[in-house]
């Protein structure tokens, strides 16, 4: 359970005050045999042997607490409940002021069905020290037990009263009302506590976590602050919640402008726009990305961090042309661009110009080589210019060197270019280079092995892939292992008992990965009619269906995609396959119905799959659903 709360608290302030009195015999305990054996019995399951050896043993000894409270204990599992209360009304006897004891007696009322003695016996707990918060607290914890919510919800209410102290339980109301559903009231709780004490905002924002996951949840806690925030304006705490809560919904535009007002409020020279903006980055929502970091730029030129303000904004630049295709699983190249404008429009030019800036204003530092880096996988990725991306990575060679995480990305990606040029030998030394470095990288290394196994594989050596990928798959979580474990299988299943459908994948796949998609659709389409009954041809058909939606031909991608669906049911990239078909319905043919079609029969054929939740969200986008 997400709450931790006070109740809890005063659990084990009654735990404590019953455990003084335990110490107090426990010097004294009896080495009785019953006693261990009753424990052990009650260890074993068979409570009746236990109770009546506790019985006996506390006949001898009712002062002893352990042996009352585990007689109790039994009492309540066997659910003699009549016995448990006159065990406790007899310990009553001696000692009639015992609120613990009376909240106790009440909640095995409450667990008898008994509601009218039950609360009786509350309220006369409650008399014996009416004023006291302790009171109500004890005795508030034991209605919970009975989970009587709304009456522990009016008891400390009262006790509020009785104590002249309004914020008094305030979470614990607030927790009672969220179990309740009553979002409405639990929030105005929660703003209660965070209206006397600010600095409880991240306990507040924590609680109202557990209810906000649901739509309801989430509407009511939004309306509720804006509420408030319309009539306690200048109240920066509830600004923050409410800042809090848009974020939580996706609402960035409206977090956006609560965050310009905080910058002003606090006279924070751009540091709140700032953190939203990197927020807003890191949950895709580039284009108020954008908006801040250029906010920060133009209002705030003075801001310690401008640099960083103007790398983010090239960053979302950039990626303002990849929400489409999230999962990447057509590879690096979005097949389904937003821009549909010539390639001179496109947003990656801006943001090449960005970064460019960025180098030219801070020379010489590691954002300058950041800078490069992306000038050059966007050169690389999405333009095929080879010699620019090459140009910026010489030059983080010779002028960056000493920004070492820089300089190894700079190294992997001078491997990629030269392995998209043709120049596999030369792709091969800088791969290599990556192993020789003497400190641990784990990442990158493991990605240039990869990488000169994926060379093995493309210059047709099969066998020297299979052993340099049979140690990336010894580490399960590495980030590449998968792939490795993957090109493995690939190649081990198709080497018997010819390797002649192996050789012409892997010359296609080769030219897939150097961008040459009409000459590797050629040798793709002749391999699926040369070795039709090989099992290489679902995947043929896959990379087919990959090739023709780079190339825009959407129809024929879904028709490749289809023929493997249904020539290859069992095929374990079935999943895959329909959300790839799915994604071309959506993003390149347009058609909504055909998409939500495609994505509902990978709902229901792969219940397990791990691309259940992204075709789910897709559904709902599609259909308009509130989300």
């Amino acid at each position: 359970m997400v709450y931790i709360g006070q109740i809890q608290k005063f659990f084990l302030l009654i735990s404590c005050i019953w455990g003084f009195h335990f110490l107090i015999h426990a010097q004294n305990r009896p080495s009785d045999i019953k006693i261990k054996l009753a424990e052990s019995y009650e260890r074993a399951g068979d409570l009746e042997t236990a109770v009546k050896l506790y019985e006996e043993a506390y006949s001898k000894d009712s002062n002893n607490y352990f042996i009352f409270d585990a007689l109790k204990r039994n009492y309540l599992q066997l659910k003699r409940y009549d016995n448990a209360i006159s065990l406790i009304q007899l310990r009553l006897r001696k000692t009639p002021n015992d609120v613990g004891l009376l909240a106790q007696l009440g909640t095995i009322y409450i667990l008898k069905s008994d509601e009218s003695n039950a609360f009786k016996i509350w309220e006369q707990a409650i008399a014996i020290d009416p004023k006291n918060e302790i009171t109500y607290r004890i005795v508030g914890s034991a209605m919970v037990q009975g989970r009587l919510f709304d009456k522990t919800i009016e008891l400390y209410k009262r006790g509020r009263t009785a104590c002249n102290n309004p914020t008094l339980f305030t979470s614990d109301i607030a927790y009672m009302y969220s179990v309740m559903l009553n979002y409405v009231d639990a929030t105005s709780e929660y703003l209660n506590m965070l209206h006397q004490n600010p600095t409880q905002i991240g306990f507040v924002q924590s609680s109202i976590s557990s209810y906000i996951g649901r739509a309801d949840g989430l509407s009511a806690a939004t309306s509720i602050v804006e509420d408030v925030v319309k009539t306690e304006t200048d109240n920066v705490s509830f600004h923050r919640l409410l800042a809090w809560l848009y974020m939580e919904g996706k609402r960035f535009d409206s977090a956006y402008s609560v965050y310009k007002f905080l910058d002003k409020k606090m006279s924070a020279g751009g540091r709140e726009l700032f953190n939203f903006a990197e927020q807003a980055f890191r949950e895709k929502a580039f284009s108020v990305a954008k908006k801040a970091y250029q906010d920060i730029m133009t209002k705030h030129p003075k801001f310690e961090q401008t640099a960083m303000a103007k790398f983010g904004y090239a960053r979302s630049l950039e990626e303002a042309d990849e929400l489409s295709d999230t999962l990447k699983l057509f590879g690096l190249s979005n097949p389904f661009p937003l821009n549909i404008n010539s390639v001179l429009q496109s947003p990656y030019v801006s943001a090449i110009k960005a970064y460019q800036r960025v180098e030219a204003e801070y020379p010489n530092t590691e954002i300058a080589a950041r800078s490069l880096l992306r000038i050059a996988l966007i050169k690389r990725d999405k333009f095929l210019d080879l010699d620019g991306a090459h140009s910026a990575l010489e030059t983080i060679e010779k002028s960056y060197a000493r920004f070492t995480a820089v300089t190894i990305e700079s190294k992997l990606c001078l491997g990629d270019v030269y392995l998209v040029a043709g120049n596999l030998n030369q792709a091969e030394i800088w791969y290599k280079s990556l192993l020789d470095i003497g400190y641990t990288v784990n990442q990158q290394k493991e990605t240039a092995a990869l990488r000169l196994a994926e060379l093995d594989y493309f210059n047709q050596k099969f066998e020297d892939a299979v052993k340099k990928l049979d140690a990336l798959t010894t580490n399960p979580i590495s980030d590449v292992a998968n792939d490795a474990i993957g090109l493995k299988i690939f190649i081990q299943e198709n080497l018997q008992p010819t390797d002649a459908a192996l050789k012409e994948f892997a010359r296609a796949d080769l030219l897939k990965r150097q961008h040459k998609l009409p000459d590797a659709l050629v040798i793709f389409e002749s391999l699926v009619k040369k070795y039709p009954k090989t099992d290489i041809v679902d995947e043929a058909l896959i990379s087919i269906g990959d090739l023709l939606t780079q190339m825009g031909r959407y129809i024929d991608a879904v028709a490749s995609y289809g023929r493997m669906a249904t020539d290859y049911p069992e095929s374990i990239f079935l999943d895959r396959t329909l959300m790839k078909m799915g994604q071309v319905y959506e993003l390149g043919i347009k058609d909504k119905d055909k998409a939500i079609e495609t994505y509902q029969q990978l709902l229901e054929k792969y219940p397990n799959s791990i691309f259940v939740n992204e075709a789910r969200r897709r559904i709902r986008e599609l259909r308009g659903d509130n989300i």
